[in-house]
């Protein structure tokens, strides 16, 4: 039923919280992909004694030449998710042991439900190791949603982390938006992906988010590396949006804000908006900025 995929670096001391979480789930038809990015501790050693210990557990293990980084490495891995669903499993993650239980019914249900192939995927709330919830509830629960109404439509997307279910079939479509020189937002790819399909989201909460100081959402940046990332994932929406959407929808014009501010620090010759978005994302920009042209990234 799932393919669980978990790239990582260099996380030994985190990713037995993986593996404990597998091993916890009441529902047991799952396999474990993980995609090792080239680390240097003794993740290696690690895994090999899990698949020893518990070889029912179904654990693939891949290490890759060269650390390329988190999309390159879920892009690599998708080709060996064998199951209709796959989650991806960050290397700190922790779960509850009915989430598979959980995702299960519900997949049951969309897959039994009419459009039910319209739905790419399932996603979730998101708790801190406090058993806070991160950020905030959905603006509806159960609410099968399409790109304009999840994100466009809405004054301010909904807050926080969320964790995702997927059609194994349309990540190895899509694959995660990557480029060799920067990180890229998964929020480029899921744009991508909801663009075409719809999403459903739900109220309950499944994954357990825990701070770490090498995360990449924590890690300190330069301000170059900050501008790349931020160029590249506002790049890749903007990229596909007329000019009549940057003016009408907030999202948009917060994202054109964000690449123009990025384009003072960085610029790709081969990842560029056409002109004319350019001009407009740029009036955009001074729109935001009455005292100051430039924001600090």
């Amino acid at each position: 039923m799932f393919s669980v995929i978990t790239p990582t670096y260099n996380r030994e001391n985190t990713l037995e919280r993986v593996y404990d979480s597998l091993k916890a789930q009441t529902f047991k038809n799952f396999h474990w992909v993980i995609v090792d990015d080239a680390s240097t501790d003794n993740t290696e050693e690690l895994v090999y004694k899990w698949i020893k210990q518990n070889p029912e557990l179904n654990i693939e293990y891949f290490k890759l030449p060269e650390n390329k980084g988190k999309p390159y490495a879920l892009n690599f891995g998708f080709d060996y998710c064998k199951e209709p669903i796959t989650i991806i499993a960050d290397s700190d993650d922790s779960f509850e042991p009915h989430t598979l239980s959980d995702l299960k019914a519900i997949w049951d249900t969309v897959d039994n439900s009419i459009n039910g192939d319209r739905i790419a995927s399932v996603w979730t709330l998101v708790k801190d190791e406090n058993n806070q919830l991160v950020g905030e509830e959905f603006p509806k629960d159960f609410w099968q949603v399409s790109f304009k109404e999840r994100i466009l439509d809405l004054k301010r997307p909904t807050k926080g982390e969320k964790w995702h279910s997927w059609r194994t079939a349309i990540l190895q479509d899509y694959k995660m938006c990557y480029n060799p020189n920067s990180f890229i937002g998964e929020s480029a790819t899921w744009y991508r992906i909801n663009k075409d399909y719809d999403f459903l989201c739900l109220n309950r909460i499944h994954r357990k988010y825990w701070h770490t100081e090498d995360g990449l959402i924590h890690q300190k940046k330069s301000k170059l590396k900050t501008a790349k990332i931020k160029y590249y994932t506002s790049y890749h929406q903007l990229k596909p949006s007329t000019l009549g959407e940057l003016i009408r929808y907030p999202h948009l014009r917060t994202l054109a804000f964000e690449f123009t501010n990025a384009s003072f620090y960085y610029s790709d010759k081969y990842k560029k908006l056409s002109l004319w978005k350019r001009g407009l994302c740029f009036l955009l920009f001074l729109s935001k900025i009455p005292k100051r042209l430039i924001s600090k990234i």
